[in-house]
């Protein structure tokens, strides 16, 4: 695909473009596909934690599982040591900000 000229219409332009089937696009894994792909880990929690994760995940429309992957990816982002300032200390300091508006 060509980038029309300035001049072009470009309604003319979109109307000349053609799509074909031939080679479609890889589409991303499926959430069943995500959780068939994962290793089984168990963990010991309070209930009130348990209930405020499977909140928090019905809130997010995903399941408790991908909330969970998705907070111990956030923590372990907040480790790496060749940041200049860590993602911790960034969510420790815009947390206390007081809100505007």
């Amino acid at each position: 695909m060509t980038n029309p000229d300035l001049g072009e219409d470009p309604q003319a332009y979109v109307d000349s473009l053609t799509y074909t089937d031939d080679d479609p696009p890889a589409l991303p894994p499926t959430a069943t596909e995500l959780e068939q792909s994962m290793v089984a880990t168990s963990l010991k929690w309070s209930p009130e934690m348990r209930r405020r994760v499977r909140d928090v995940s019905a809130a997010y429309g995903i399941t408790p599982s991908m909330l969970i992957r998705q907070y111990i990816e956030q923590g372990l982002a907040a480790e790496q040591p060749d940041r200049m300032i860590s993602l911790s200390d960034a969510f420790r300091a815009l947390s206390n900000l007081r809100p505007t508006g």
